[in-house]
């Protein structure tokens, strides 16, 4: 019997001390990925009247995208129309996109509701994703967490080709997954792409700043390695 215990409880500290350096490796990773930078000699685009104001947020776990509404360049209602939102109208001025895992998504409106299992699946295995959109009244106020960018015409439309590439679109519009949604100024999308823990949401957003050109890191799995290329 005490052959067996102790042999448990050898077997349950290497897995243990199995999993801790698997992330401390993961942790490493990222800190090192965050450090090579991508596109280290981009500009800001300078105050003309073209530019367009966008902004890169955290809230400490998940980045997201924030876009005006309706520029010159794409009003984003001809795809996401105001009637799949409960309860927003034309007065708002900004978009939030986030990628993600949609199980997570769908199960998670709370991080209270984090289940283990899906926590695990999201992260070592493969998953459909989807694309969480939150309609904004009005402009963010700029911190630490809430970091604007002035980008070019030519940044935006490249910008605006990744974040069109990410979504399922259907005839004209976006796939929307009916009945979703944690508010009424929310709601999901079926998106292109598989989630898990080397490609997640804050390398999506990380990928998006690539794609225009503006500074970035060259692997960003955690939200500090996109955060810290804006400040």
């Amino acid at each position: 019997m005490q052959q067996t215990a102790m042999l448990i409880f050898l077997l349950l500290y290497r897995g243990l001390m199995g999993l801790l350096g698997l992330i401390l490796l993961f942790l490493l990773s990222a800190f090192v990925g965050s450090s090579l930078t991508v596109n280290s000699s981009y500009a800001q685009a300078k105050r003309q009247g073209n530019e367009v104001e966008i902004f890169v947020t955290s809230n400490g776990v998940h980045t997201s995208l924030v876009l005006p509404v309706s520029t010159p360049y794409i009003d984003w209602r001809e795809k996401l129309p105001l009637h799949q939102f409960a309860q927003v109208d034309s007065s708002y001025r900004y978009l939030a996109f986030g990628w993600g895992d949609r199980r997570f998504f769908m199960q998670t409106p709370e991080w209270s509701d984090l289940k283990p299992g899906v926590a695990l699946q999201a992260a070592f295995w493969p998953t459909p994703t989807a694309m969480h959109v939150r309609y904004i009244r009005s402009r963010l106020i700029p911190n630490r967490q809430q970091q604007p960018i002035l980008v070019s015409p030519e940044e935006y439309r490249r910008l605006i080709q990744f974040i069109e590439a990410s979504f399922v679109q259907q005839d004209t519009v976006y796939a929307h997954i009916p009945e979703s949604g944690y508010t009424k100024y929310d709601t999901f999308y079926e998106a292109h792409g598989k989630y898990y823990l080397l490609k997640n949401c804050n390398n999506w957003v990380n990928e998006g700043l690539k794609s225009m050109g503006h500074k970035a890191a060259w692997w960003a799995p955690l939200p500090f390695s996109v955060m810290r290329h804006l400040r």
